[in-house]
């Protein structure tokens, strides 16, 4: 019976670790292209996108993500983070920053020991979380988990929540 209910909270623990819903993967078995300009726009170290953003203006996103574990992370990367609805809004509106808390690909020390700093501080309980803040760091939304929508409903929230 303690094997059991071990096992069963493994299970439940790997699960909400990452905010785990198998709800949330696409529907569709085909893949989305991902937008070329995402390798452009998606940077890595906030300090230079919070500088950007107080030149030009922009707010900034954050998504912290285990990019290689995190099944929702990954969704949210192919189905949102990556397309041409949200990055054309991103292009206007945000400095893009992922965060990522990789299991399977190397990341450099300094990288991990700042984007565990940065998790601690902005209290990340689970992935993927995105933060929008201004160019000084103040949080105006900030959401937790993937709930399966697409970039143009995404996109179409951000914009609510953020009056732009």
């Amino acid at each position: 019976m303690k094997n059991i209910l071990f096992l069963t909270l493994i299970g439940l623990f790997h699960g909400v670790g990452c905010g785990y819903d198998p709800s949330a993967q696409n529907d569709s078995a085909q893949k989305l292209e991902v937008d070329p300009r995402a390798a452009k726009m998606w940077g890595t170290d906030l300090a230079i996108a919070q500088a950007r953003a107080k030149t030009t203006g922009k707010l900034v996103l954050i998504d912290f993500t285990g990019s290689d574990w995190c099944p929702p992370c990954m969704a949210l990367h192919d189905n949102v983070l990556t397309q041409s609805e949200f990055l054309d809004y991103a292009d206007k509106n945000l400095e893009l920053v992922e965060i990522d808390f990789p299991r399977n690909k190397p990341i450099d020390k300094a990288v991990e020991l700042t984007n565990r700093n940065l998790a601690k501080k902005y209290k990340v309980q689970s992935f993927p979380t995105i933060i929008v803040m201004d160019a000084v760091g103040k949080i105006l939304h900030r959401d937790e988990g993937y709930g399966r929508k697409n970039a143009r409903a995404f996109t179409a929230d951000l914009k609510t929540v953020l009056g732009r």
